[in-house]
């Protein structure tokens, strides 16, 4: 899976979302890239085609895996 967050969010602070990134990474065959996407806040916004990117690469990189 994949997590993206924006190092602005106002809702949910970063530690949750580092403590969220160690308690996925001690499960076996769970992997999770989490991508962080600068001066964006919860909702991305006027960060959509970042937002956009990162998935993008996420998806290129499931889809050449299969």
């Amino acid at each position: 899976g994949t997590v993206i967050y924006g190092k602005n969010d106002e809702l949910v602070k970063i530690d949750s979302i580092l403590n969220m990134k160690k308690r996925l990474s001690m499960q076996k065959n769970i992997s999770v890239k989490f991508d962080s996407i600068s001066n964006a806040n919860h909702f991305f916004k006027g960060k959509e085609k970042e937002l956009s990117n990162s998935m993008g690469e996420y998806i290129k990189d499931k889809v050449t895996i299969i």
